[in-house]
């Protein structure tokens, strides 16, 4: 089908894939890289700007080939990095000779690209390091639209209300979003368990992903009423899910610095919440957080400094201020502030 509003945008059709089996999710990102192989060679002609992300990987692949044949200009948006995205999920171990090969194939296919388009600056020296180019790679930090997310007081929202979590001396840490093998959910649930006033904190869980089964099994095991699934929401529903705490978890798990920039933490600035960054100092989150004053950094997989964290923020909890993470969010990481970056570099080949 094509874009009613512009002409020279294509699009294929797909289902949702199952991110919990990983031979089914690998069908699925066959099937779609076949279906983009046939798209390409329908519109894309020599000499075209071919603008792409990341995923589905097979993409990549695709592109790199017809490439040599069309001559074409591609710009690539990284979102994931492979295959190091794939050690870090530990799908696959670094000495592994299969992730040697896709480390040499992966490496030539992002220094094909003409331009290279990067969500942070820990991830622009990854790149770096796997193209061996840095004047063709750009960062254009992660942006949403705040306008799809409203604020609300925690008094009005539906979810505190059903849960009857409106206690004012509770705190309330959320998190929100994908809930997947790199989350570092686990880290979390464990420095719950170390906290000295975990009674004066509650945790809840909106979302879904691969990690989520073993979520629940580890929530029931642990017995407490003060951590809860609530399961995942419509679109709709976005702004009721990411009002629903007080502070918003963001995590980047162990071994994933300049391997992706969690798209969670800018839908919670939207919702004007302070940050609670549990990754890497490096980081471009972490950076984001110590630079504007939105929030909190502790390092991953250290559960004792996450729970003494946790602990300061519920002890000060009408004693800390911040910077509002909504403004930063709007006067730094707009869809115009971004849009324009993103125009300057395409305007290069036209």
């Amino acid at each position: 089908m094509n874009c009613p509003q512009h002409a020279n945008a294509h699009f294929i059709k797909a289902k949702k894939p199952n991110k919990a089996s990983l031979f089914k999710r690998f069908l699925y990102e066959l099937i779609i890289a076949f279906s983009f192989l046939m798209k390409t060679l329908k519109v894309v002609k020599k000499d075209s700007i071919v603008f792409t992300g990341t995923t589905p990987i097979l993409l990549l692949f695709v592109l790199f080939i017809i490439k040599k044949f069309l001559n074409f200009k591609w710009i690539l948006l990284v979102h994931d990095v492979f295959p190091e995205n794939l050690a870090a999920a530990k799908i696959l171990k670094k000495d592994h000779f299969l992730f040697k090969i896709l480390k040499s194939l992966f490496d030539r296919i992002y220094a094909s690209a003409d331009e290279v388009i990067v969500i942070g600056k820990d991830m622009k020296e990854l790149v770096h390091q796997k193209t061996h180019q840095s004047n063709n790679i750009t960062v254009v930090q992660n942006w949403i639209d705040s306008s799809d997310i409203g604020t609300e007081p925690k008094t009005n929202n539906r979810i505190l209300q059903e849960l009857n979590w409106l206690d004012s001396e509770t705190t309330i840490f959320q998190f929100f979003g994908n809930i997947g093998r790199v989350q570092g959910v686990e880290n979390i649930l464990h420095a719950i368990q170390k906290m000295k006033y975990a009674h004066l904190a509650k945790f809840i869980f909106i979302g879904d992903g691969a990690y989520v089964a073993r979520l629940k099994e580890q929530i029931q095991s642990l017995g407490s009423q003060n951590i809860l699934y609530y399961g995942s929401l419509d679109q709709k529903e976005k702004t009721t899910g990411l009002n629903a705490c007080d502070v918003a978890l963001i995590t980047l798990a162990d071994g994933m610095l300049g391997l992706g920039v969690p798209s969670k933490s800018y839908f919670s600035m939207a919702a004007d919440k302070p940050l609670l960054a549990i990754m890497d100092s490096e980081s471009e989150v972490a950076d984001m957080i110590n630079t504007h004053h939105i929030g909190w950094v502790v390092p991953p997989n250290n559960e004792e400094a996450l729970a003494k964290q946790l602990d300061e923020i519920v002890l000060a909890k009408h004693c800390y201020a911040f910077n509002s993470s909504r403004e930063v969010l709007n006067e730094f990481y707009s869809e115009k502030v971004a849009m324009s970056k993103i125009l300057n570099i395409i305007r290069k080949f036209t």
